[in-house]
């Protein structure tokens, strides 16, 4: 994304932005804290809605949608909604991510 308003504008956004692997990065950042050291990203198809535009507030938010286990590897799989909020309540990013979990 453009991150100054000048190029942001040729495009006709109103200021500065950012989207795509910033957002993603967020996301995966969440997940990731949440799921501690020993956790394991194994798949995301978080979909990017909105920009986050220079000044707004950005909230991350989860929910467990679902569990299992995986006896080949002998670890928890979780999966987690991922909803990507501004200060307005736009949803900017939302989707699934899938966790492993030591047992």
């Amino acid at each position: 994304g453009h991150t100054d308003e000048e190029h942001a504008r040729l495009i006709g956004m109103p200021r500065g932005y950012g989207y795509g692997a910033s957002m993603g990065a967020w996301a995966l950042d969440y997940v990731a804290a949440w799921a501690g050291d020993r956790g394991y990203i194994r798949h995301s198809a978080v979909q990017y809605r909105f920009p986050a535009f220079d000044g707004d507030l950005t909230l991350l938010d989860a929910e467990v949608t679902a569990t299992r286990h995986d006896s080949t590897l002998g670890t928890g799989i979780i999966t987690l909604e991922v909803t990507m909020t501004n200060q307005d309540g736009t949803v900017m990013a939302k989707g699934p991510v899938e966790v492993e979990l030591p047992d």
